[in-house]
């Protein structure tokens, strides 16, 4: 679904997340270009529900601000608790982290760089945020998948996961 429609219905419906994903290439002249972005609704999944309310009644100070990249294109439910297929050494903390007030929406940004020591993996169909940056420890707060992404060492992948509560 095309971002400015998917923003569209959620809006409309007063809730709902969405995850962003931008894959970033040099042109010619050196300047970095979209070269691929798909934006696609995710799944809240039972441990994320469960956390936010321990979070929101102090019994959890474990933030949402973690991310994690994978490849498998397995159908996201509610009951999953970890990132399928695992791409390694993709569990980061967000670069950014805000709340738009006018709009209620909490928002979270990383970028895996491009150059030399940077990840390359092909197939990237899905991510997850979750509350600890030790690969298999922590809750998930969401999964989303998207149509497969190959990201070579000199690509830039940015992903932002947007959520709005009313």
């Amino acid at each position: 679904m095309e971002a400015r429609l998917l923003e569209e219905v959620l809006e409309s419906k007063k809730f709902g997340g969405y995850v962003t994903m931008d894959l970033i290439r040099d042109d010619a002249d050196g300047n970095p270009k979209v070269v691929s972005s798909q934006t696609v609704h995710n799944t809240v999944v039972n441990q994320g529900k469960s956390e936010t309310w321990r979070m929101a009644a102090n019994l959890n100070t474990d933030a949402w601000d973690q991310f994690q990249i994978g490849t498998s294109g397995a159908a996201v439910t509610s009951v999953q608790t970890a990132l399928l297929s695992p791409v390694a050494n993709t569990n980061v903390t967000a670069d950014t982290i805000s709340v738009l007030a006018a709009t209620r929406t909490y928002q979270m940004e990383i970028s895996y760089p491009s150059g030399g020591g940077s990840i390359s993996a092909a197939n990237i169909q899905e991510v997850i945020v979750k509350n600890q940056n030790t690969s298999g420890t922590g809750e998930i707060l969401m999964r989303a998948t998207f149509s497969p992404v190959n990201k070579q060492e000199s690509d830039k992948l940015r992903i932002t996961y947007s959520v709005r509560i009313v």
